[in-house]
């Protein structure tokens, strides 16, 4: 019997996912830009302004040496990818719920971040599928190569802290090597770490992948709380990493990459109100203290009702000890 575990062999179980396979069939329009969906960037040239120091070793000027010319000085190659400068700002527009299906590509360049932010349905269900390619002024003629990335689901808030690691990688903020020994650090704790960042629900991260598809079935609206109180409403944002991070499994960016992004949402046929987990491990809890009670019960009160025709010793039980009232 466990000879089949003990022999290799390279037949799986388990089938590679296609991004096409779950996202077929899907009605995709355009995308409403900035209404629906907003296309966000992070490229590798930071400018920090408040670091001068920083700002112009970044620029590859050297203070000790004033005798060099401009010319020399500037030996840093500029970063020059396909995105917009716009997309490196935040827009903060107010995003209404996604309930169309669409489909877009995002061109990617070495060591950037193409995010894809929406506003989900907590009444629908979401399928997200992405499927990366290398990408060059020759791609238009029709061939194009599989490579790897990491795309990862985050809400605002772990976004924001994701983009904030990225800004100190790439020199920002004095360039602090925050994210070293990151990788060693057990998701839960990460946290608790400047530059930790985590995942929606820990599990939305699938890194150094050619394609993949994944779905999000929402509780409720995802909200979030302040320390000092207010709430929040947390968009989502759909992340196709083409840098180095901090995670010791994520794919090396090695050219340009464009990623093929279809999202579909669709009516979830049965949604149960959050009070129901409740209700269930409640009763859960009740039926596990109430059956032993139940069972003791009955074995306490069995053959008792023939203890007054003696027929106890008849039917093979013990007999039991009767009770006398008071003469």
């Amino acid at each position: 019997m466990l000879a089949p575990m003990l022999i290799p062999s390279e037949l799986s179980p388990i089938e590679n996912s296609s991004a096409a396979t779950n996202c077929d069939g899907g009605d995709f329009v355009t995308p409403k830009w900035n209404n629906t969906v907003e296309r966000l960037a992070k490229v590798p040239d930071i400018k920090d302004e408040d670091n001068e120091y920083e700002k112009e070793k970044r620029r590859g000027r050297d203070r000790d040496n004033d005798d060099d010319d401009d010319d020399e000085d500037e030996d840093v190659i500029e970063y020059d990818g396909p995105e917009d400068d716009w997309m490196s700002m935040d827009p903060n527009n107010e995003l209404t719920l996604l309930r169309d299906d669409f489909q877009t590509t995002m061109l990617i360049g070495e060591d950037a971040v193409g995010t894809l932010r929406v506003n989900l349905d907590h009444e629908r269900r979401t399928t997200v599928c992405v499927t990366i390619f290398e990408y060059s002024n020759e791609t238009d003629s029709g061939e194009s190569n599989p490579t790897s990335a990491d795309v990862y689901l985050m809400t605002t808030s772990q976004y924001d802290r994701y983009t904030a690691a990225y800004d100190v990688n790439h020199g920002a903020w004095g360039g602090r090597n925050y994210e070293a020994d990151l990788s060693e650090i057990p998701p839960e704790w990460r946290s608790f770490n400047v530059a930790g960042w985590q995942t929606f629900r820990d599990s939305h991260q699938y890194e150094n992948v050619e394609e993949v598809s994944f779905s999000v079935s929402l509780d409720g609206p995802e909200i979030s709380s302040g320390l000092f109180g207010g709430e929040t409403l947390q968009y989502f944002n759909i992340v196709i990493d083409n840098t180095n991070n901090s995670h010791s499994n994520d794919a090396l960016p090695e050219s340009m990459i464009a990623a093929d992004v279809y999202v579909i949402s669709e009516e979830r046929s049965t949604i149960l109100p959050n009070w129901t987990v409740s209700l269930l491990c409640c009763g859960m809890l009740m039926a596990v203290l109430v059956i032993p009670i139940i069972m003791n019960k009955k074995y306490m009160s069995a053959g008792l009702s023939l203890t007054a025709e003696n027929q106890q010793l008849e039917k093979g039980l013990v007999p039991s000890l009767e009770q006398k009232g008071p003469n």
